[in-house]
């Protein structure tokens, strides 16, 4: 009768099965957060472009849609928010 747990077989190795799932967990997720953080950086580059914008005298706002579009599109969607601001 001897049964063997898998505890009593290797009892320094129970890390590796949640260090394994860490790593696979962190594999799948990388592609997502780092479009997301792309998008927070663009974001936040394009606040700064704007409030650079705004203080040289352009009428552009920044809100949460200007920003949208900014973390989206980058440089080209500055330009486009300047482009739409002198025609409205």
């Amino acid at each position: 009768m001897n049964t063997l747990c898998l505890a009593m077989v290797s009892p320094g190795l129970s890390w590796v099965v949640p260090v394994c799932l860490g790593i696979v967990v962190l594999a799948l997720l990388a592609k997502p957060l780092r479009l997301l953080l792309r998008f927070l950086l663009s974001a936040a580059a394009g606040g700064v472009g704007l409030w650079l914008c705004r203080s040289l005298g352009f009428a552009v706002g920044i809100n949460p849609v200007t920003l949208a579009i900014m973390g989206i599109l980058g440089f080209p969607g500055l330009l486009g928010l300047l482009v739409l601001s002198f025609f409205l």
